[in-house]
């Protein structure tokens, strides 16, 4: 994590304006790549990998939306999403082949869903490894992105709760790069990072009915596709007092126990809640504690940020004035 945050962040210059939406992306599939695949992996593989990404990633919006049988109609996106799942698919199989034959623990993601065993000494096959690194990858990248942008554009808009950032990261840190075990005396900054999730989550979420249910007051046929929206339940004043407010405090944990089971749900919830929620979560930690160790980003006079629904709210462009500490 930190060598990808240190490899976007070195390039920068004072009085220079970053595009912090494609600087955060960009870091996030480094983590990407430097957590869940082999350091064996050849570059060209990583580029493929890279390019491939963003394309599965918007698709799949796409295709969870609109009806199966779009999926068959031969139109230029669906081409374009098959070519990146066949990609995606060989880079990854190419990805457990090497691990497998090598027989090593290279410290990364994969190496541990390689290594898990249940009650009996089984592991996971190879499918299923497959399976978990295409839902952390797809999962994992824009969402985290979306997130540390926004991040960064609220310490822009409230100075008062940079300057709580900045003051906690100094006195933690010390000046050195951030360590994962440096994470739980960042309590401040994490309640930013909870309040950003809160602000920017998912606009929706899609889950299949296996079976007939009842809901409040509506019955839901089995099979039924149904949509939910983090977004509007994290705007809701009955569970959060004055939700159009970014308030870190509102996670202090005398507070955060007032907002109801179910009520934030940025990674979802029950049996498929995002396996990658911890993970993401120490990513953002460590990307914010290293950019603001060095940096201030200040927003670009006039320029007004436009929201963006895909799978969380992105900002359409968020282009900040990079400031040396």
């Amino acid at each position: 994590m930190l060598q990808a945050a240190e490899s976007v962040v070195t390039p920068w210059r004072p009085g220079r304006v970053i595009a912090v939406d494609r600087a955060m992306n960009d870091l996030s599939l480094g983590v990407l790549a430097n957590t869940l695949l082999p350091t064996g992996l050849d570059t060209h593989a990583r580029t493929e990998f890279h390019q491939a990404l963003p394309v599965l990633t918007r698709g799949m919006m796409v295709r969870i939306l609109l009806p199966e049988w779009w999926a068959r109609v031969p139109v230029a996106s669906n081409r374009r999403f098959d070519r990146a799942r066949r990609t995606m698919d060989r880079v990854i199989g190419e990805a457990i082949a090497a691990h497998r034959r090598s027989g090593r623990d290279r410290g990364d993601m994969l190496s541990l869903l390689l290594m898990q065993r249940d009650a009996e000494g089984r592991g996971l096959t190879d499918q299923q490894v497959h399976d978990h690194v295409t839902s952390l990858a797809v999962a994992g990248v824009e969402t985290t992105a979306a997130t540390l942008a926004w991040f960064f554009h609220e310490l822009g808009r409230h100075r008062e709760i940079e300057e709580r950032v900045h003051a906690e990261v100094d006195t933690v840190l010390g000046g050195r790069p951030p360590r994962l075990e440096d994470l739980p005396a960042l309590a401040f900054t994490s309640r930013v990072i909870m309040e950003t999730l809160r602000r920017y989550p998912p606009w929706m979420i899609t889950r299949r009915a296996t079976a007939p249910a009842r809901l409040g007051t509506v019955t839901v046929p089995g099979g039924a596709e149904i949509l939910y929206s983090p977004y509007a339940l994290h705007h809701d004043p009955r569970w959060f007092r004055d939700p159009q407010r970014f308030d870190p405090d509102r996670w202090l944990p005398d507070r955060a126990r007032e907002v109801p089971k179910g009520a934030f749900i940025p990674f979802g919830s029950g049996g498929y809640k995002c396996i990658g929620d911890t993970f993401a979560l120490a990513e953002m930690a460590v990307v914010a504690a290293t950019v603001c160790r060095r940096w201030r980003l200040r927003p670009v006079p006039g320029k007004r940020i436009r929201r963006v629904a895909r799978g969380n709210i992105h900002p359409d462009r968020l282009p900040m004035v990079a400031e040396a500490r």
